[in-house]
């Protein structure tokens, strides 16, 4: 199978370059303007009816074809937006940039962008990103320019490893758990949290009236919080993956879409508890999962979350929550006290093995005996198993 993944660095365009990436931005918002007015989403039809309307900018006709291309995703976009209920805003661009899989060269540390009349400019490339094409296995398949980086993907063919094994991920708010019958880990996102509140006690506490003054400033600290919190998923997804890797492992994770629903105006909580639940970035956990997980051939997975925090790993019965720790609960048939992360992270496992790598049955039949008192497929595991903190 084909993946993809991106280079990005730190560029500063020079003037021309600057001039190339505003004339394209123009481009874009004309084609959106055009593709509004006529009721046009695609490629094809965009091209064979209006690409000479788009005669009067100057620039090369490649860089014309992808500004479409990039206009006609905004516009299918919109319109997938209103099929399902949404009111969108009509897409405009407000930032130069410069998009294009046609035309450019490289030559060791060199990147070079055609402008016209047989000129190209030379970008010199970070040592990261000669380091990476290096691998002749590679193909940079397009670049994206803004005005302070430059974005390369890269593209290559991976064979899917063949996996006998597999680790679940639970998601919560203040940890992650991965692991399966073999082992646990856990790992403290704690800090998570904290980075939102304190960065709303931040934007809370300005007094400027300026609008403008104060949404940029706004601009600013959300856009730190979020690296902030992307640097910090890096870290723990990049373990996960290797981790896998190391074990030749798949990885499964809980189908959750949906579950912002849970957390809307007027369904009973509070303004902090919906905000707290809110910011949870367990979608960014997800992504950098299975973009690192494509790159190294490690399948990915996705299970019903339906039962996987209750039911016993040992035994399938339902377990009873402590009364003085709410995360522990009690199996009355394997008499065992366990943590519900790591009940959920097992049971997790479980299911995608039984799924996905002996897909002839669910979970339950699993962990269960039959009448006969014959060995389950899967091995009985000890719930007061230490697991390892991260």
């Amino acid at each position: 199978m084909l993946v993809y993944k991106v280079i990005k660095q730190r560029f500063t365009p020079s003037q021309e370059l600057y001039s190339m990436m505003e004339t394209f931005r123009q481009i874009v918002n004309e084609c959106i303007r055009i593709g509004l007015d006529n009721n046009i989403s695609t490629l094809r039809k965009f091209s064979s009816n209006h690409y000479h309307d788009l005669k009067k900018y100057d620039i090369q006709s490649k860089y014309k074809l992808t500004a479409i291309s990039q206009a006609c995703v905004r516009l299918a976009q919109m319109k997938r937006s209103i099929r399902e209920g949404k009111t969108p805003k009509f897409p405009y661009i407000q930032r130069p940039y410069l998009v294009s899989c046609y035309g450019f060269k490289i030559n060791e540390m060199l990147f070079s962008i055609p402008v016209g009349d047989r000129r190209y400019i030379n970008i010199i490339l970070s040592h990261y990103a000669q380091a990476i094409l290096l691998d002749k296995s590679l193909k940079v398949k397009s670049f994206v320019i803004t005005p302070d980086s430059i974005s390369l993907g890269i593209q290559k063919e991976v064979k899917e490893i063949q996996c006998y094994n597999a680790v679940g991920i639970d998601r919560n708010l203040r940890n992650v758990t991965v692991g399966n019958h073999d082992k646990i880990t856990m790992y403290d996102t704690e800090d998570l949290p904290k980075i939102t509140y304190r960065t709303k006690k931040v934007t809370a506490s300005f007094k400027r009236n300026d609008y403008r003054i104060r949404q940029k400033i706004y601009s600013k600290i959300g856009n730190r919080r979020a690296r902030r919190v992307r640097q910090f998923l890096n870290r723990v997804s990049k373990d996960i993956v290797q981790k896998a890797r190391e074990s030749c492992s798949m990885i499964v994770l809980e189908d959750i879409k949906g579950i912002r629903k849970m957390y809307r105006k007027g369904n009973g909580q509070g303004n902090k508890h919906r905000a707290m639940m809110n910011s949870w970035p367990f979608y960014e956990l997800q992504r950098q999962i299975q973009y690192k997980s494509a790159w190294e051939g490690i399948p990915v997975r996705f299970v019903s979350p339906v039962c996987t925090s209750i039911l016993c790993p040992i035994c399938g019965s339902r377990t009873q929550e402590d009364r003085f720790q709410h995360r522990q609960l009690w199996c009355s048939s394997c008499k065992k006290l366990m943590d519900r992360d790591v009940i959920a992270a097992m049971n997790i496992s479980y299911k995608g093995l039984q799924q996905f790598c002996n897909p002839s049955g669910l979970s339950g039949e699993v962990m269960k005996r039959g009448l006969d008192n014959a060995m389950p497929t899967i091995l009985r595991v000890d719930g007061s198993k230490l697991g390892l903190k991260v």
